[in-house]
């Protein structure tokens, strides 16, 4: 059995090799491993630095500066430590009392983490290793003011061909391991700058060249549709995007008078990342970074051939269009009891009757006016690519067929249509608000026509209710615009639940529900997220705005 002593030692090391392949936008202690071995056949003292600068990130970051435990046991606390390990290592070779600067480096730059990532969170871009960049920068300005070598190694032996041939190997196997195709690209476009160097007779291997190829084209063609973006259509667009600015930014830096002696490291490469993420996913950008969205997309995906996925929405997925919430009362008259329009008053009062057609109607003119939008659109499309079965609505305003979508349970009915409470004939509306003047009487059989929209406290259809709950055995359970409140839409949750289903929440409110471990809760309206959800389904984004 092992010992907690034990255990904890091996969750450091597994933080720590972590942390080293997330310098490559890799995620496993595997990949860290092996990009360390690529590093050392190299460079063994830029493999010390490195393997340094993330031990002093993993046994500080949570005692000192209040890393969470998910960044911690992913490395990300350790990634920019690794990297100023990195630049620090000719310092480490010749130690030396320079060397002995080191841990306050490491120590400026954790302190550097929470600012830095706070402003980069404000205007939705990753940090990425900026913290580490700009500690290597003071660092380097430190060594000039006091006049001591920064970047020479004493006694260093040049890497030969079988070094550069072992290393690209590590390399290229641990970004395989991530995704093969990502990594094949990526080797690609490096293969693609270094034979251009050569054409021009200059060395592919010197620093200034090896950094123009393997620091920013390569990293950028891999970090989107490999880790930033996976899966995502948008993320090659957004990889070509970051690979040829961050290529500019390389080859225009020694130009500009005040950059001559700041050396770009990995700058070109965080500009051209945060420039196509600018550019290619613009105000969308929170949601298409937002592990949780990404998440629930590979979950709909995995269940398209494995229990299929079923949608249930709420009032919340419509107010976009225009339509207020149905369950707000913005439809009632002012003053008059709830009770009034209930079903029960509905039978007994000839005033309740007046008064629910009038409410209704009063509704149905804002749904007419009313359009879908993008949330709609976005369930649509993902109907007909095969990934969503069937959508359950709360809702009564026909919107989901309008965008296309032809699976869909109305658990209250539709506005458009009204039906006798005897026999169950459905008809238009009619033309002129006879309502006011008389009760309407079903021409067949002479019982009470009524809006066909389930009232307060009238029973939900049972072919309906047949129907949603058969449909709630499914793999995933995806929640839009409901915050669970109404019994029925809870009872179908926990049927789905009983019978396997994880659960994807979109809300921007509270849940009457529990939220279980594996669920996923997208806080952002439904018109915003289930298009980016759909675009990490490989589908074009449906965005726009509903009608207001």
């Amino acid at each position: 059995m092992t010992r907690d002593g034990d255990q904890g030692w091996q969750e450091s090391v597994r933080a720590w090799l972590k942390a080293l392949a997330q310098v490559a936008f890799l995620d496993t202690p595997l990949q860290g491993a092996l990009l360390l071995v690529a590093i050392a056949l190299l460079s063994p003292w830029s493999a010390i630095g490195a393997g340094l600068g993330a031990a002093f990130a993993i046994l500080l970051g949570r005692r000192l500066f209040d890393q969470s435990a998910p960044e911690w046991a992913a490395g990300l606390g350790g990634y920019d430590a690794a990297l100023v390990g990195l630049a620090w290592s000719g310092v480490l070779a010749r130690g030396g009392g320079p060397a002995s600067l080191f841990p306050l480096a490491i120590l400026a730059c954790l302190a550097l983490r929470r600012p830095v990532c706070r402003l980069a969170r404000h205007w939705h871009l990753p940090a990425l290793g900026l913290p580490g960049l700009i500690t290597v920068w003071i660092s380097l300005f430190a060594f000039t003011v006091l006049k001591a070598d920064f970047w020479s190694f004493d006694h260093a032996l040049a890497p030969g061909m079988a070094d550069y041939a072992g290393a690209i190997a590590l390399v290229a196997t641990a970004m395989a391991t991530k995704n093969f195709k990502s990594a094949a690209v990526a080797a690609l476009g490096a293969a693609m700058v270094a034979m251009f160097l050569l054409a021009w007779e200059a060395d592919p291997r010197s620093i200034g060249n090896a950094g123009l190829w393997a620091f920013t084209v390569a990293p950028a063609l891999f970090a989107f549709p490999a880790t930033l973006l996976p899966g995502c259509r948008q993320g090659w667009t957004a990889a070509v995007t970051a690979a040829l600015t961050a290529t500019l930014i390389w080859l225009a830096w020694p130009h500009f008078a005040l950059l001559a002696d700041i050396p770009p490291l990995m700058a070109p490469l965080f500009i051209g990342i945060w420039v196509a993420i600018l550019t290619v996913l613009g105000r969308n950008r929170d949601l298409f970074l937002d592990p949780e969205l990404q998440h629930a997309a590979q979950l709909i995906a995995a269940a398209r051939n494995d229990g299929g996925t079923c949608v249930l929405t709420g009032a919340g997925i419509s107010t976009a269009s225009g339509i207020p919430d149905y369950t707000s009362g913005a439809w009632l008259a002012p003053g008059v009891p709830l009770y009034q329009y209930g079903f029960q008053a509905f039978i007994a009062d000839r005033g309740s009757r007046m008064l629910y057609w009038d409410a209704c109607d009063w509704f149905r003119g804002h749904v007419l006016k009313a359009a879908p939008n993008p949330a709609h659109r976005a369930l649509a499309d993902l109907e007909r690519s095969g990934l969503v079965d069937v959508t359950i609505t709360q809702n009564v305003d026909g919107l989901h067929q309008a965008a296309g979508s032809s699976e869909v349970i109305e658990l209250h009915g539709s506005i458009h249509r009204v039906h006798c409470l005897l026999c169950g004939t459905s008809m238009d509306w009619p033309a002129d608000p006879e309502w006011r003047h008389k009760d309407m009487f079903c021409p067949q059989c002479s019982g009470f026509m009524k809006p066909a929209v389930i009232a307060f406290g009238e029973d939900i259809p049972a072919a309906a209710w047949r129907d949603a709950q058969a449909a709630a055995v499914c793999k995933v359970f995806l929640v839009a615009g409901s915050q669970l409140a109404v019994s029925s839409a809870a009872t179908l949750t926990a049927t789905a639940r009983a019978n396997g289903a994880t659960c994807i929440f979109v809300t921007t409110g509270w849940l009457a529900v529990p939220v279980f471990p594996g669920d996923r809760v997208l806080v952002y309206p439904a018109e915003r997220a289930l298009p980016v959800l759909a675009a990490y389904l490989g589908l074009p984004m449906a965005l726009g705005k509903g009608r207001s």
